[in-house]
């Protein structure tokens, strides 16, 4: 079984919200002012209504520049389980395993975006919808904060070649260690 979605986004059109009343719209591939090409290995966990924990891992193959921001999960054996690929004005996420259908494609780039994107854009982007965005910087490496009236709602830490982002709102994390493959 195959399994194949697409949609056509307009920067900008599509909310993604990251709070029950506020939204933002992706920012364009062209925020995106250090390129990168490069595996990595996301790990995931989503804690469910019920309490009990989802997770996953696989390598991933991130690309992203001033035109695309593309992601391709891949299986054990480097067979690809799925790609995701923001360009220009569109979003298509394909998946030979995944129901991409369920999936919000939007709002996988957007958390790839608070990780990689530069913070003044996402500051902008954030505050023109009411958010609060901060970062502290320590060199390379950094902690960006997303509050809505004073309460967290997402932190992303980036330490060496390893990212946590943890959504206390929606009840997930994501651990990505960057050049492992």
């Amino acid at each position: 079984m195959a399994g194949c979605h697409k949609s056509l986004v307009k920067p900008g059109s599509t909310p993604v919200f990251f709070s029950d009343s506020r939204s933002v719209g992706l920012l364009p591939t062209s925020a995106m002012k250090v390129p990168m090409d490069m595996p990595q290995h996301l790990e995931g966990t989503f804690i469910k209504e019920d309490g009990s924990e989802t997770s996953f891992d696989g390598d991933t193959w991130v690309r992203a520049n001033d035109s695309i921001l593309t992601v391709i999960l891949f299986g054990g054996f480097g067979t690809t389980l799925a790609e995701l690929t923001y360009v220009g004005d569109s979003v298509s996420f394909e998946s030979s395993v995944m129901d991409v259908k369920k999936m919000k494609a939007e709002y996988v780039l957007a958390d790839l975006q608070v990780c990689f994107y530069p913070f003044e854009a996402l500051k902008e982007n954030f505050e023109q919808s009411g958010f609060e965005f901060t970062e502290v910087l320590n060199g390379d490496d950094f902690v960006r904060t997303l509050s809505e009236n004073g309460k967290t709602i997402l932190k992303v830490e980036k330490k060496g070649s390893e990212i946590n982002l943890v959504n206390e709102l929606r009840r997930y994390k994501y651990h990505i260690t960057l050049g492992s493959n």
